[in-house]
C-alpha cells in the first residue's frame, strides 16, 4: 500500500536492529474458550529470513526492479510467484528450502509483464477446473489456450483477475460481492486465497468498510468482512463436488500494537493475507503500522469459519455486533522490523509439517524484500490442493 510508505521511510534504517525477533505462542491450557475452535496441534514457528535479489529478468532480458512485492503463492516443486503493487508485473522464482523449512537459496526470477495495471496485493494459482472452463471459453473465441493461469486482486476497482502466467494477459474477472465495492481508499482487498478443494476464493477487506464501522485507532481495531466466493462454473458442473455457497464472515482485527512515537501520524491495523486450509478453516495474517518503534507487527490467527455466523445479509454496523464475530486464536506475532504483507502454504516437510513462506513489501524505499518461512503444523483437510500451476 504505497501511500504507508511515506510513514515509516524514516524509521527503516533503525527499526531493523531495533526490534526484537521472538517467536510468540500460548499454551492451550491459558487459551480462552474462543481458543478451542481447533485442534490444540495446530501451531505456527518462525525459520528464517532470506533476502531476495534486487531485480528480474523479463521476456526481453531487460532488468526489472524488485519492489513493492505484496503477496506470494506456490507454484508446485520449488518454484513461487509474488505480485508487485501498483504496477504491471508479477515475478516467478525458485526457492530451495531445506529439509526442516529453513530458506536457503533464490534463483530464476522472471518477470511477467501484465496487460494492465493495478494496485495488485495477493495471488493464487488458478484451481484446474476454472483453468480448464477459461480455455475452452477462449478457444470457443477462436483465441489460443492461455495454458496455466494465476488470480490476482488488487485493491484499487477492487477486483480479482485471471492472468494468464504464460504471457501477463487478463483472461476474466471473478464477481465480487456488491457490498465489497464500497471501500476506504488503500483499505481494500489486499488477501487472496483458494480453498483446498478448489471449490472457493476466499478474499478480504483490508480494513472496515465505511458502513460496518470506523478504520482503527491507536487503542481499538477495525472489523472486516472475509468472504468465500464460490469458482465461477459458467453453467458447468465442479469435478471436485456441488459448488460452494457465498458467505461472509465478521472478523475482528487488533488494535495496533504498541509503539514509541518518533512521529506525528495515525497507526493502521488491518488484514493483509488469509491461507485456506480447508473445512472452513482460515489463517489470518494481520499488519499494524506505526509512526513509530517498532514501526511494524504482524499477527497469524487461526479461525474457523464453519462455526460462524454467515453476515452477507447484514448491510451494515458488524463493529457494533460483537456477538457475530468469528472467534480467533493467535498462533505467531512478531515485530521484525518488515512489511509482512503476503503469506502462502509452501511443500510438506520431511516431518510431516508443511511449509509456509511470507514476504515483505519493502515499500519502495530501496531496502531488500524479505521472505521468511515457517513450519505448520496442523490437521490437513482431506482434499488436497493442485500442486502445479507453473507453464506446462
Amino acid at each position: 500500500m504505497r501511500a504507508d510508505r511515506i510513514v515509516v521511510a524514516s524509521l527503516i534504517g533503525f527499526a531493523t536492529v531495533a526490534t526484537v525477533a521472538t517467536v510468540v505462542w500460548v499454551e492451550p491450557a491459558a487459551f480462552s474458550l474462543a481458543s478451542r475452535i481447533t485442534p490444540p496441534q495446530t501451531r505456527i514457528e518462525m525459520l528464517g529470513m532470506l533476502a531476495l535479489p534486487d531485480e528480474a529478468t523479463d521476456g526481453a532480458d531487460a532488468a526489472v526492479q524488485l519492489t513493492g512485492l505484496s503477496g506470494i503463492t506456490w507454484l508446485g516443486d520449488d518454484a513461487w510467484a509474488a505480485v508487485m503493487d501498483n504496477s504491471n508485473r508479477l515475478i516467478t522464482f525458485s526457492l530451495a528450502l531445506a529439509a526442516d523449512g529453513s530458506p536457503l537459496a533464490v534463483k530464476n526470477l522472471r518477470a511477467v509483464t501484465l496487460t494492465a495495471t493495478h494496485d495488485y496485493e495477493d495471488l493464487a494459482p488458478c484451481p484446474p477446473d476454472l483453468e480448464k472452463r477459461i480455455a475452452r471459453r477462449l478457444m470457443r473465441r477462436g483465441l489460443p489456450d492461455p495454458g496455466p493461469c494465476l488470480l490476482v486482486c488488487e485493491e484499487d476497482t477492487p477486483a480479482i483477475r485471471g492472468v494468464a502466467l504464460r504471457d501477463g494477459s487478463l483472461v476474466g474477472m471473478v464477481p465480487l460481492p456488491a457490498i465489497l465495492q464500497s471501500h476506504r481508499p488503500n483499505r481494500s482487498l489486499e488477501s487472496l486465497s483458494v480453498d483446498p478443494d478448489g471449490l472457493a476464493i476466499w478474499t478480504a477487506n483490508e480494513e472496515a468498510l465505511p458502513n460496518d464501522g470506523p478504520p482503527p485507532t491507536e487503542t481499538t481495531g477495525t472489523v472486516v468482512r472475509l468472504v468465500s466466493i464460490p469458482i465461477p462454473t459458467d453453467g458447468e458442473p465442479h469435478g471436485n463436488g456441488p459448488a460452494a455457497a457465498e458467505r461472509q464472515v465478521a472478523y475482528p482485527v487488533d488494535s495496533p500494537h504498541t509503539f514509541l512515537r518518533v512521529i506525528n501520524g495515525a497507526p493502521f491495523s488491518g488484514v493483509v493475507a488469509l491461507v485456506a486450509l480447508g473445512q472452513g478453516r482460515l489463517l489470518v495474517m494481520e499488519r499494524s503500522g506505526t509512526h513509530g518503534l517498532p514501526p511494524f507487527e504482524n499477527r497469524i490467527y487461526l479461525v474457523d469459519t464453519a462455526k460462524a455466523q454467515d453476515v452477507s445479509t447484514i448491510q451494515r454496523d458488524l463493529s457494533l455486533r460483537p456477538e457475530i464475530h468469528v472467534a480467533k486464536r493467535l498462533l505467531w506475532k512478531n515485530s521484525l522490523g518488515c512489511n509482512l504483507e503476503g503469506l502462502a502454504l509452501g511443500p510438506p516437510l520431511h516431518d510431516g509439517a508443511q511449509s509456509m513462506v511470507a514476504i515483505a513489501d519493502n515499500g519502495g524505499l530501496g531496502t531488500p524484500t524479505q521472505l521468511v518461512t515457517f513450519r505448520l503444523q496442523h490437521e490437513p483437510p482431506h482434499a488436497k490442493p493442485s500442486q502445479k500451476a507453473g507453464p506446462r
